[in-house]
């Protein structure tokens, strides 16, 4: 009996031994040893497996399944912690399912829907869409999350784009699956990668099908835009849609904009009554132009934004009529309700779609796809175009800034979708100017009185610290400006609708100099940072690299002395110039008036900067730096 339960054990060991390790990696797929070398360098996270699943039904039912699991390999790759996901009426979170792995592949834990919070959307005026959303605990690195998620459309409008990679990621397999009827044309195109779908057709319905193995991680390059245009994806485009009833082509640019044309159909006018009251406000105008000023400063100082997307709002405005008497509207009510109001009175304007923020992508005028996250309002006159942002209760008038300028919108005609440029802007626009005197005390104390006179992206970062509470402006002021951290300050701000708009500062100072040795005192030629902007230190750049506009900025600085003091020394003055931009400054001492003055001069023509000139531009740029400083030595006699 003790021999055959010895035989037992031996055979069971034998068998462990023999199949153990295939089984022991059937359970353990996510082991981190098991990531290939060659695609190590520069990932912080790497697509192990994915698995997406777009099947269209109808033109308006879709159903999109994920199954990926992705490894994160240390804390910069935390983003792939967060799992949100909107719902609405139109967009149903069916299933979701998070699973948790060790460095070695052992499940630590998982999540489902019921475990995720959520939260209503809708500005705390409406309650219209829902979000579920999870941030994933961390205990160590590195960690892998397998993802399983289906979600449906009610509806269809945009096909999910197709994001191959992200900065930092590897990707050792990545599918995805596109599956629609026959009777449907879906057009599709690949960007910064050379990828061909797998084609088939079988039982009435067509099958496209994208496979990527073994892609490098690539870096992101900073200031360089959207990292989504920079990095491998493809885009779809279909000739049927249908959303909450309405039908439509999504496959030109004209068809876009036919399609939205039935939805403001009827709600982008003014009754009667309100069309009154609106002639009201600008007769006596001498022109078109005037009359638009006119309305689009009552507008801003009427009415106020919010994000309100009911329904089908998210495309659909609010109508003329509901803002006029609400006051209030998100993009495109605001925009329709202007367009309403200037036809009123005869003048003719188009609402346009377009893509806000440095940070979305750039539209391709090649490949219709609403890449669009905002509306605008376009009013084409005789001898000139102005563009409105109506969201603004500040922004001048005619002057859309970095937010929209220098892309590409859609104009939303009678006769559909038009594809136009907006305007780029210039650094006459953007002008930052600044007059100081700082009063210096012979024990190196002192105070400092600045005129602040900005217009364009610098004004509307003054109207943005004017509406801070007043230990945020002076962290501001020290953090992003460079000012030398004052004892005590005052700051005060002109009205809002100023331009150029005002900032006046009063510093009290107990040290001026950043040094003093001796009866010498080492001061920077003015009390900021007249540039603070850090290029990256790279030799090779792909991208473009992405200033914050085109500007013109100025420093005229007055250094006061206190009696018995002489100057030692000051900087010599400087003529620089790049390709798309120079500076100059002055220092000269006027002894009857024991005055130093400092001036600097800095112009940008142009905001992007192509990766054949970003080497000289940082150049530059570097010098700049070592200009700013430079010290002003005064000593006592």
């Amino acid at each position: 009996m003790k021999s055959m339960k010895c035989k037992l054990i031996f055979i069971r060991l034998l068998f462990i031994m023999t199949i153990g390790p295939l089984s022991l990696k059937a359970q353990l797929p996510y082991d981190t040893a098991a990531i290939p070398q060659d695609i190590r360098e520069d990932a912080h996270t790497f697509k192990r497996d994915e698995k997406i699943e777009v099947e269209i039904q109808d033109a308006d039912k879709v159903i999109y399944r994920i199954q990926r699991a992705v490894t994160i390999f240390d804390s910069k790759g935390n983003s792939e912690l967060y799992f949100q996901q909107y719902t609405d009426k139109f967009i149903t979170l069916e299933s979701v399912e998070l699973k948790i792995y060790d460095a070695k592949g052992l499940l630590l834990s998982k999540y489902q829907k019921k475990d995720m919070l959520s939260q209503a959307d809708g500005e705390g005026l409406v309650e219209d869409g829902k979000s579920y959303f999870l941030r994933i605990p961390a205990p160590q690195y590195p960690l892998t999350i397998e993802t399983n998620l289906e979600i449906r459309y009610k509806g269809l409008y945009k096909i999910p784009a197709y994001q191959v990679s992200q900065p930092y990621q590897a990707v050792i397999h990545s599918s995805y699956k596109l599956r629609f009827p026959e009777s449907m044309e879906i057009n599709a195109k690949a960007y910064v990668i050379d990828l061909k779908p797998l084609k088939e057709q079988k039982d009435g319905k067509k099958t496209f099908t994208w496979e990527v193995s073994g892609l490098p991680a690539k870096k992101y390059e900073e200031k360089s835009g959207p990292w989504s245009s920079n990095f491998p994806h493809v885009l779809f485009n279909s000739n049927r849609i249908k959303y909450d009833g309405y039908p439509g082509d999504m496959s030109s640019w004209k068809e876009m904009g036919v399609w939205y044309n039935q939805l403001v159909k009827n709600i982008n006018v003014l009754s009667d009554v309100h069309k009154s009251e609106i002639r009201q406000i600008v007769s006596g105008a001498p022109n078109d132009k005037e009359k638009i000023r006119i309305l689009y400063t009552y507008m801003q100082k009427n009415f106020r934004y919010v994000s309100i997307q009911l329904g089908i709002g998210g495309f659909r405005p609010f109508p003329a009529d509901f803002v006029h008497e609400k006051k209030y509207g998100d993009c495109k009510a605001l925009s329709n309700y202007m367009e309403a109001c200037l036809k009123a009175v005869d003048i003719k304007s188009y609402s346009a779609w377009i893509n806000a923020g440095q940070d979305k992508s750039a539209v391709d005028p090649s490949f219709p796809y609403d890449a669009f996250n905002h509306q605008i309002l376009c009013v084409p006159l005789i001898n000139d175009t102005v563009w409105l942002e109506c969201t603004s209760n500040y922004n001048d008038f005619g002057h859309l800034g970095n937010f929209t300028e220098n892309r590409h919108a859609l104009l939303l005609t009678e006769q559909g979708g038009v594809l136009v440029k907006t305007p780029v802007s210039k650094p006459a626009e953007n002008i930052f100017r600044m007059n100081s005197v700082v009063n210096l005390n012979d024990d190196g104390s002192g105070i400092v009185r600045s005129e602040l006179h900005v217009s364009g992206e610098f004004k509307y970062e003054q109207i943005y610290l004017s509406m801070e509470k007043t230990d945020i402006q002076k962290q501001f002021l020290v953090n992003q400006m460079g000012f030398i951290n004052p004892d005590d300050y005052s700051i005060k701000f002109s009205e809002k609708y100023m331009t150029p708009f005002q900032t006046s500062l009063e510093l009290e100072m107990e040290k001026v100099p950043d040094f003093m040795a001796g009866s010498k005192m080492f001061i920077r030629p003015r009390m900021y940072s007249f540039w603070s902007e850090k290029m990256p230190v790279t030799d090779k750049r792909l991208y473009d690299y992405m200033f914050d506009c085109p500007f013109e900025k100025s420093d005229t600085t007055k250094f006061i002395l206190p009696e018995g003091f002489v100057v030692e020394s000051l900087p010599a003055a400087q003529n620089m110039e790049f390709s798309y931009g120079k500076f100059r400054s002055n220092y000269w001492f006027e002894e009857t008036s024991r005055t130093i003055y400092t001036t600097a001069f800095l112009k940008l023509d142009q905001y992007r900067i192509p990766p054949v000139k970003f080497m000289e531009t940082r150049d530059f740029i570097d010098k700049l730096k070592k200009e700013d400083s430079k010290k002003l030595i005064i000593r006592k006699l």
